[in-house]
């Protein structure tokens, strides 16, 4: 085990030791809001303890209890839960090309969620954005239940409304996923998904406008099988037009002809003589 982590401190750079840090702090934050609604909400410890180990969405826990706490059924409840968490199929796209191809990968899979995905995404190697990725999959693993372990105890303390520990969330991930924003293309789509959260959150059950934004993926895959069209057909066109090659040829055949015919009239000529 140490020489794993002697490895990581080679690979990682400073400044990733302490974007782990800072959101691992703010894990704990709404770790706490989250223990505390449980606790407010009915939720044994126990169930607390669990649906924070084996979910590690944060969203899919704080969508689990809203539901039941306003009455819903546990397959509904069950159900928004797995629809908010949907949101791991984009980020096991953008984990595949630095995930390792073996039974690691499989472990590691639990954990694939937005900071574990945004902390990776500050590094530039693949081997660096692994090691990123593991270092913050596994606070979150640990802290996460164990903030919401400390929620549940202080439920009756912590008005987790009243604080606002959730507004820290976003916030943070946004700070750490800024570097992408440069490029006008991700720009546009994260606009577009906002835009598209915003207008839909409030027809939504509660955690579901946000994944919504999901949608702009469609657009991608459209735009992909345009060019990909466009690209056959300009590359079939080329394949199927001699006429460049032709007259190049005709080009060459006919100063043959005039070289031949010039050569001829001088050796007349110096018959002639």
């Amino acid at each position: 085990m140490s020489s794993v982590f002697r490895t990581i401190d080679r690979v990682l750079p400073g400044s990733t030791y302490r974007d782990v840090i800072i959101v691992t702090i703010t894990i704990i934050a709404v770790a706490l809001s989250y223990g505390a609604i449980s606790a407010v909400s009915g939720f044994p410890w126990w169930q607390t303890l669990l649906l924070a180990m084996f979910a590690l969405g944060g969203a899919a826990e704080f969508t689990f209890v809203g539901v039941i706490a306003a009455g819903g059924a546990p397959v509904l409840a069950v159900l928004a839960g797995l629809l908010v968490n949907s949101r791991n199929f984009a980020f096991g796209m953008a984990v595949g090309p630095f995930f390792p191809q073996d039974w690691r990968a499989l472990l590691a899979a639990h954990w694939i969620n937005d900071e574990s995905i945004a902390v990776s995404r500050t590094v530039s190697t693949d081997r660096a954005r692994w090691h990123a990725f593991l270092l913050m999959g596994a606070a979150i693993a640990v802290m996460w239940p164990s903030g919401a372990m400390v929620g549940q105890w202080l439920g009756s303390v912590i008005d987790a409304d009243l604080l606002g520990l959730d507004a820290a969330f976003p916030i943070i991930l946004f700070c750490l996923i800024r570097g992408d924003l440069k490029s006008r293309t991700t720009l546009s789509l994260t606009v577009v998904g906002i835009l598209i959260s915003i207008l839909l959150t409030p027809l939504l059950p509660l955690g579901l406008g946000a994944v919504t934004s999901l949608s702009v993926f469609v657009f991608v895959a459209v735009g992909w099988s345009i060019r990909s069209i466009i690209r056959k057909r300009r590359g079939g066109a080329a394949q199927t037009d001699p006429s460049g090659a032709g007259d190049r040829s005709g080009i060459d055949d006919r100063s043959g002809v005039d070289d031949r015919s010039g050569v001829d009239d001088l050796d007349r000529q110096e018959g002639s003589r």
